[in-house]
Parts: structure tokens; sequence; C-alpha cells
């Protein structure tokens, strides 16, 4: 995914941009509220991480620009120090998808851009009729059904998750802190179970599903697809 990030702290831009790109994200620098929105502007971004303190224009007012503007969709994850809650209060009315209070976790972000990166990355992947299509698998989403061949799998609801989330952007690396931070609230689970749930999705799906490893990064949704 593509995050803007929007911080004047050159220590924050380092360690933020660093753990990042580890998760496979690309990622876009702002140092002020007039680069933020320009980066908005040229599109392509997935997700922004908004500090509130900056420069010129406060990230409030950046964020009541960007929702008043043709990328009023875009999600939004505030970075606020403690003494802010008045002004996260403001943000979080204003629209802000989410929040989190400095001092932070690097960890914790990219797992809250994650799931903001994939939530609106499924969104975008909605069809008409409310399903998502992979060559012979069905996800009526509605029904909570998964077919293929209009024969019904039996998925556990965090299989289904896993598999909505893989049909919902295929052919994309998916980081494992992404699918982590879009299936566990709080975001504090091992990799292993991430594995054991795959492990299983794979083996009830068989060769329609073909889930690939990308060493180092995460995994992505392969074959003949649509």
């Amino acid at each position: 995914m593509r995050v803007l990030l929007v911080d004047d702290d050159e220590d924050v831009q380092q360690i933020l941009s660093r753990y990042l790109q580890q998760d496979g994200h690309f990622v876009v620098g702002a140092r002020s509220g007039a680069e933020a929105l320009a980066g908005v502007a040229a599109g392509g971004v997935d997700v922004a991480v908004l500090d509130l303190t900056l420069p010129d224009l406060d990230g409030i007012e950046v964020l009541r620009r960007v929702r008043s503007g043709p990328h009023a969709d875009l999600p939004i994850l505030l970075l606020t120090a403690r003494g802010e809650e008045a002004d996260r209060l403001l943000g979080l009315g204003l629209g802000a998808d989410d929040y989190v209070v400095k001092p932070f976790s690097p960890r914790e972000i990219c797992l809250r851009v994650g799931r903001l990166g994939l939530r609106r990355l499924a969104a975008a992947a909605e069809t008409p009729d409310d399903a998502l299509r992979w060559g012979r698998i069905v996800m009526r989403k509605a029904e909570h059904r998964v077919l293929v061949d209009d024969a019904e799998v039996q998925l556990t609801p965090r299989e289904y998750d896993l598999l909505r989330i893989f049909m919902s952007q295929p052919r994309r690396v998916l980081s494992r802190a992404a699918i982590v931070g879009a299936l566990w609230e709080g975001g504090y689970v091992s990799d292993h179970v991430v594995d054991v749930h795959l492990a299983s999705l794979r083996r009830k799906m068989g060769n329609d599903l073909q889930i690939e490893n990308v060493r180092g990064i995460g995994y992505r949704l392969e074959g003949p697809g649509q």
C-alpha cells in the first residue's frame, strides 16, 4: 500500500518509514500541512498517517480539508500527544478513522495502517451483488457463504475473514502485520497463529486457492482468478 506519512519530526519520519517499508508499504513523506494536502491531491494514497502538530496548517485543518475534498474517503490515522485529547476528539468528529497517542510503538502503527488500508481496499472491491469472485470461488458476503462451483465450503469465522482479505485484493502482497491488524483488533498474536489459520484455509479450498509466500514480507493470492 502507499502510505502518506505526515510529521515534521525527522526521527519519526525515519523510524516509521523503516517499519512501514519492512511491511511492504511504499512511504511518501510530508513535513507540513501544505505538503500533506499536495500528497493527497496527487492521488494514489491508500492511508495517511497525520500528526496533529505541524509547522503551518495543523493536522485538524488538514483533516478538515481532506474530508471536504475529492479524496474524502482516504483512511486517516492521527498521531497525537498526551495533552491533545480535545483535538483528538475533534479529529474523530471530523472523520479521522483512528488515532495513536505519542509515544507510540512503531509496530502498533504498522498494524493500524494495515487494518485501515485493507478495509479501504475491501470496500473498493465490492460488487453490486455484494459478492467477491476468484476463479471458481464465489464469496456471498450478505449470506456469509463461500461456494466453489455452487458447492458450499464450511469455513470458520477467522478463515472466512482471511479469505475475504485475499479475495478483496488479489495479486497484491499483504504483509503479516496488515493481516494481523485486520483480523486481530489488539494485534498481539504471533506469526504462527496466522500460519495455522492460513494452512487450514488452504487445505479446505484446495487447488482453487493459490496463496503464495512472499519471503520476508507476507503473502499474495495468485492463480487464474478473474
